[in-house]
């Protein structure tokens, strides 16, 4: 039994190689579709949290309201809309962290 010859190793060395570049370039165009999809989700994760908060501290369960008890107006609960501020700025800032370290705390000091 002797090798095969090698133009067509070649062939078929060329062919598995652009199979694998198309596959990779269809892989990378799903991975960056995944990741975008991924940041979207963790970006409204807390906003969703804090509405999940505030319905089961309002009605105490996950299902609708129509058997609740009659609430009285009271003016002392937390508005949700305070805490998803102070997270919707929380993670500007922690997103652009290095960016405001560089412009307030300049390691050289150029004023």
């Amino acid at each position: 039994m002797s090798a095969p010859p090698s133009p067509l190793l070649a062939l078929v060395g060329i062919v598995v190689l652009l199979l694998y570049l198309s596959s990779y370039s269809n892989y990378k165009a799903q991975m960056h579709k995944s990741q975008a999809s991924f940041n979207l989700f963790l970006l409204f994760l807390p906003m969703i949290l804090i509405f999940l908060a505030y319905y089961m501290t309002k009605y105490g369960r996950f299902m609708s309201p129509a058997m609740k008890e009659t609430v009285v107006n009271d003016q002392s609960e937390a508005s949700p809309w305070g805490v998803s501020l102070f997270l919707g700025i929380m993670l500007v800032l922690v997103s652009y962290h290095s960016y405001f370290q560089s412009k307030w705390w300049s390691p050289w000091g150029s004023y």
